[in-house]
Order: structure tokens, then C-alpha cells, then sequence
């Protein structure tokens, strides 16, 4: 790297978020550090993207697919293209805090054994109103495999800030997964690397209505898809992930399913979702109860 090589490659995939890239990338250019690039992958967008992005052309790095391939192809682009050490990632309707990139930085040089550093977000809006919720007290650091494994996804995307190195060993981002390959991606780096988890909320995170994590059939389709790819690829290598993990995880899966679709009314996929946690679990009180409600 020479002296004017950007230290972090900042990866901005969007899709028909023409409405909501000028703050994002504004605050990506408000940022306390500066020794950054960044790349914005416009994903085949229908919408205005490139008028909104005329007035940041000289700032950004622009690259066009045309054609939509999907969050993780548009990512893999992004990564590929990156010059930096670092690579964060921010959707295109999230925010940063301006001190985000400053303390990323600052906590690999705490923590150089890290191959990920990510933070505590507060929850927007669409309008960038704050809603209510409870933070994480504190986040789960050092080798987090097996929690991020057996709870759901806890880390922000935008949040997220990766040594590019790392992807030699993991790989890039699944394409063939339409979902939840976030999480895909972190599993397989918690799976090599230390984590450093940031007790500070440095991103607003934006409760789309019409983003694809509010798609819940297709993210409990993934899910389950990335359990078991992540089983399968990792139940030989030690660390924990053996057949009574997975089967508990299965277990916990078809109750959350079963659950969701008892709330929507649709009794004959809660019951069947019940059905096959019991079967991983078939003394789990509380699903038992759910069970008979159906």
C-alpha cells in the first residue's frame, strides 16, 4: 500500500434506495477518519440512483451492474474492487455516527488479533425517527461461533468492519443464499477469527417495511438453509458445533416458525413447524403448549 492508499474500503450496495443514499453516503463523508474510499455498487436500480449520486460522483467510486444480482453478488463486487486494509459495509438506508470509522480503527489496534469488529445500532424509521428499544447491554466478543450459531443474527451489517484478509480464508458472500447471507458470512468468520463487539450504538439501523429482512417466509426459508450449510461445513472441524447443538438449533428454528405463523393465524404451517421442533426436541415445554393451542 503506498501513502494515499485509502486504509478502509467502504462497500454500499443499493437497489432502488434512491431516497435514502444522500444521507447515507453524507455520513459516510462525516466521518472523524478519514482515510477511507468508497465503492457504491448501484444494483441494477429502476429508480433515480444515478441523478441523487451526480453531486458525490467525485467522492465515490461508481460501478453499475446493469442488471440486479442481489445483495451478496453486489457486495462481492464491492470487495473485489477495494483497495483498502479494512473493509466496513453500510446499507443504503443506514446511518453512521461520525466517530464510527475512527473507533473501528482504534479497536483492531486494541484487538489485533480480531478478524471483525462490529457495534451496538439504534433503530430508525424511514423519516430517521429513533424507535424505541432496548440495546444490547453488551455485545458478545472474542470467539463467538457457537453464540451466533445458536441465537439469531445479532450483528448489524452496517455495523460491520472486516480485515480483507479474512475473506482469503472464508470466501466471499454466498451468492446462491437470496437471504440471511449476512449472517452466513459472519458464522464463517467467527468460526477462524476473534470478534470484537463495540458497546456503543454507531450505526442507526432503518426498519424498512419493504426491505427483505420484513419478508419473514423468506427469511426463515434462509435461515434454515444457512444452518444447515453452516453444520455441514463446520461438524468435522472441532469448535463445538456437534449433532446435539445442531438438532437444538433446529429445534428452536420450528418453534420461532411455528410461532410466527400461530400469530398470523395460519394453523396448519404452526402446527407442522411445531411438529418438527418437537422433534428435535420433544421436551420443550413451551412449544408443547404452542402445540395444543394449534
Amino acid at each position: 500500500m503506498t501513502d494515499t492508499t485509502p486504509l478502509v474500503s467502504v462497500i454500499l450496495p443499493t437497489y432502488n434506495c434512491a431516497n435514502f443514499l444522500p444521507a447515507s453516503i453524507g455520513s459516510i463523508l462525516s466521518q472523524t477518519y478519514h482515510s477511507y474510499e468508497i465503492i457504491v455498487i448501484d444494483d441494477g436500480s429502476t429508480d433515480n440512483t444515478k441523478e441523487v449520486l451526480v453531486p458525490f460522483i467525485q467522492r465515490i467510486t461508481y460501478i453499475n451492474l446493469e442488471q440486479n444480482k442481489g445483495l451478496p453478488a453486489a457486495r462481492n463486487v464491492g470487495i473485489r474492487s477495494a483497495q483498502g486494509k479494512y473493509i466496513a459495509f453500510i446499507d443504503a438506508d443506514d446511518l453512521w455516527m461520525p466517530e464510527k470509522l475512527q473507533t473501528d480503527i482504534e479497536y483492531f489496534g486494541k484487538y489485533p488479533d480480531a478478524g471483525m469488529v462490529y457495534s451496538l445500532h439504534t433503530n430508525i424509521d424511514a423519516e430517521g425517527c429513533v424507535l424505541d428499544g432496548a440495546l444490547k447491554k453488551r455485545l458478545p466478543a472474542g470467539n463467538i461461533f457457537n453464540q451466533l450459531f445458536s441465537e439469531q443474527n445479532f450483528i448489524i451489517a452496517s455495523s460491520v468492519i472486516v480485515r480483507k484478509e479474512v475473506f482469503e480464508t472464508t470466501g466471499l458472500f454466498d451468492e446462491q443464499l437470496f437471504n440471511c447471507q449476512d449472517w452466513d458470512m459472519w458464522l464463517r468468520i467467527a468460526f477462524y477469527f476473534k470478534v470484537a463487539g463495540i458497546n456503543k450504538p454507531l450505526v442507526k439501523y432503518r426498519h424498512n417495511p419493504h426491505s427483505l429482512s420484513k419478508n419473514r417466509d423468506s427469511v426463515l426459508k434462509y435461515q434454515k438453509l444457512v444452518i444447515d450449510k453452516t453444520y455441514n461445513t463446520f461438524k468435522a472441524k472441532g469448535n463445538g458445533l456437534c449433532e446435539k447443538a445442531y438438532k437444538k438449533r433446529l429445534a428452536s428454528h420450528y418453534a420461532k416458525a411455528g410461532r410466527y405463523y400461530l400469530k398470523i393465524g395460519d394453523k396448519s404451517l404452526a402446527n407442522e413447524n411445531f411438529l418438527l421442533s418437537l422433534k428435535y426436541n420433544s421436551l420443550n415445554f413451551r412449544t408443547i403448549r404452542y402445540y395444543f393451542r394449534c
